[in-house]
């Protein structure tokens, strides 16, 4: 006449919880499976944000190309922090902003069209660019000057990678710098 919860008369009572040791040994377990799983994940997740934003700029650097054919005007890329105006300086990762330049003085001017603003990149990224610190498409699609976007994980823990852009105005994403060459992170 046993039954679920019942004991049958002659049993003895056990104790169902875990003893110490045994709770001990599986803590160690899981802290030694979290060792090795902790730093392939940060690595996954820097690797997606170096990648979200090669592709960010891409498709911005497209959209600037675009512009500047389909308006027939020189379209300006150029570092931001405040989204409104050109930075002078190479810290792209503060973000960036694409403007019709009316004038052709390569600094966005009151009344010029901002075309796009790109805010921020996380904490972790580096992007940088050649000099001058802005690059520009003219009417006919072609860039100048031509060159490679280089993004970097501060801390190293994904690998950098590559927006490449040719004087035509099209560009591609790489894990190497042009001529197959390592790329070169700031230090």
């Amino acid at each position: 006449m046993t039954e679920l919860g019942l004991r049958s008369h002659g049993q003895k009572n056990r104790h169902c919880g875990y003893s110490l040791l045994e709770l001990v040994s599986v803590m160690g377990l899981i802290a030694a499976t979290m060792t090795l799983v902790v730093p392939a994940f940060s690595t996954s997740l820097a690797q997606g944000r170096l990648i979200t934003a090669s592709h960010d700029m891409m498709a911005d650097l497209q959209t600037a190309r675009f512009t500047a054919i389909s308006r027939q005007q020189i379209v300006v890329v150029c570092p931001s922090t405040d989204g409104n105006a050109c930075a002078n300086n190479s810290r792209w990762e503060t973000g960036w902003i694409l403007f019709v330049d009316q004038d052709a003085d390569r600094r966005r001017s009151s009344g010029e069209p901002l075309i796009l603003v790109h805010g921020a990149l996380p904490n972790d990224l580096q992007l940088r660019f050649r000099r001058p610190h802005r690059l520009f498409y003219r009417p006919d699609g072609s860039a100048w000057p031509n060159g490679h976007f280089r993004f970097c994980s501060k801390s190293r823990a994904a690998g950098p990678r590559a927006v490449i852009i040719y004087r035509t105005g099209r560009n591609r994403v790489s894990d190497q710098a042009p001529g197959r060459r390592p790329i070169a992170c700031p230090g």
